[in-house]
């Protein structure tokens, strides 16, 4: 009976055994990392079908190399050090690059762990992982191109409305200035024609609101005529920049002066009633007639001087056409009564 114990003991662990191994083989086999077992000098003692697939070796080839003829040359000296520290009972993990024999070059991380004078190796595949990675870096790349490129358009964009705004501003400006010298007059820089009858028709308007005092005065050059055939055109324009500066200094900082048309010009007197008028019109033709000129003795009566008509609103003067009239009437009689005097 013990002897037949004995074997039947013997059988089963022969049986154990033998599943042992095939366990092992069918484990070894179904890897699918590549895992080699290696002497302490590199030489291949086991190689998984894995790593003959990926490689593209026969088990015959890979009997006849040592590890290190499947790693790239610049790898070789960091997975030397690894065997080294082995070598030592260390376990080790780093990454290099394999080299199949058509010549790819494969991405691996590698885990030795040294167990009984040999080392056992696996090699997970990176490829896939270094593809995420590089599609990754690459998807990167452009996220980073486009916000560059949102970047600068916003910039270019932030630039061009700042042009636009600038270039608004400056043709508003210019919209501006070319309005005032609409209302400017080229040769003696005064308010014109155009800019008197505008600026009246708002005071006569503004009156019939808010009755205040309004005043026009009409200035006419005595005898400018006889001064521009005397002296010339150019001589006559001089006169009339110097006299219109001399009414400029004449009137109140409220008021409005403007060229009428050839030798004749207005003031519009703001708040002023018909006395205060007549006290303004006397001052400029005071400093008219005290200015030298130059020639102006030969003028008819030997002095450059002018004649002011003056009119003020009133219940029957509360038109435009009403003022102008009025002021012209007054203005004739001034040059009718011997000149070089106001009448009102």
């Amino acid at each position: 009976m013990l002897k037949s114990a004995s074997l039947k003991e013997v059988r089963m662990k022969v049986k154990g055994l033998e599943k042992k191994s095939h366990f092992q083989k069918f484990i070894f086999e179904v890897i699918q990392d590549l895992f080699f077992i290696l002497d302490q000098k590199g030489g291949i003692l086991e190689a998984n079908p894995r790593a003959m697939e990926v490689l593209g070796y026969s088990w015959e080839d890979l009997q006849k190399m040592v590890f290190l003829d499947q790693v790239a040359p610049e790898g070789q000296g960091t997975v030397s050090k690894g065997f080294e520290e082995m070598g030592g009972g260390k376990e080790i993990r780093l990454r290099t690059h394999i080299v199949s024999q058509d010549g790819e070059r494969i991405p691996v991380e590698v885990i030795g762990v040294p167990k009984e004078e040999l080392f056992f190796m696996t090699l997970r595949d990176l490829r896939e992982s270094s593809k995420n990675e590089e599609e990754w870096e690459r998807t990167k790349k452009e996220l980073i191109e486009k916000v560059r490129e949102r970047d600068q358009y916003a910039r270019e964009l932030q630039a061009m409305k700042d042009a636009y705004k600038e270039k608004l501003k400056e043709i508003e400006r210019m919209r501006e200035d070319a309005l005032i010298l609409s209302y400017m007059d080229d040769l003696t820089e005064i308010y014109n024609h155009r800019f008197f009858i505008q600026q009246l028709t708002t005071e006569v308007n503004r009156q019939k609101r808010y009755p205040t005092q309004l005043s026009l005065l009409m200035i006419d050059i005595d005898y400018f005529k006889d001064y521009n055939d005397t002296n010339g055109h150019l001589a006559g324009d001089q006169i009339l920049k110097a006299i219109s500066l001399i009414i400029q200094h004449g009137v109140r900082q409220s008021d409005f002066v403007a060229r009428y048309g050839g030798e004749e010009f207005c003031a519009i007197l703001v708040n002023a009633g018909k006395e205060e008028a007549l006290a303004i019109a006397e001052r400029i033709r005071e400093h008219v007639a005290q200015t030298r000129f130059p020639n102006e003795n030969a003028q008819p009566n030997a002095d450059l001087t002018v004649s002011i008509g003056v009119a003020s609103y009133s219940p029957t003067t509360s038109t435009v056409t009403d003022l102008i009239r009025e002021a012209d009437n007054a203005l004739y009689r001034a040059k009718r009564a011997g000149r070089n005097r106001v009448e009102g």
